[in-house]
């Protein structure tokens, strides 16, 4: 009766954790992201174009953006917020 009860329990652990697998692999990549300008920012990363990055409305977030498909710090000087100012230029360099 032992035996049956832990290959019981084996069985469903071994199940749940299949189940989670499946799930990491649902991963939906920009689509998943709600905020619009992130998952605008998100797409911009992925095809590396500066198309999408004029489409964010947040302008900090854009010229975050701009630097990096661009590779130039001089958007980089537009940030408003100090801290992200400073992080986008060490990026950069």
């Amino acid at each position: 009766m032992r035996l049956f009860f832990i290959l019981v329990l084996l069985v469903f652990n071994a199940s749940a954790a299949t189940k989670d697998y499946v799930q990491k692999e649902a991963y939906e990549g920009c689509n998943g992201i709600k905020d619009p300008d992130k998952k605008t920012y998100c797409q911009a990363m992925d095809t590396n174009k500066a198309e999408f990055c004029n489409r964010i409305g947040n302008n900090d977030l854009q010229n975050k953006c701009l630097a990096k498909v661009n590779n130039d710090a001089k958007y980089c000087k537009r940030i408003s917020d100090d801290r992200k100012k400073k992080s986008c230029e060490q990026y950069i360099r």
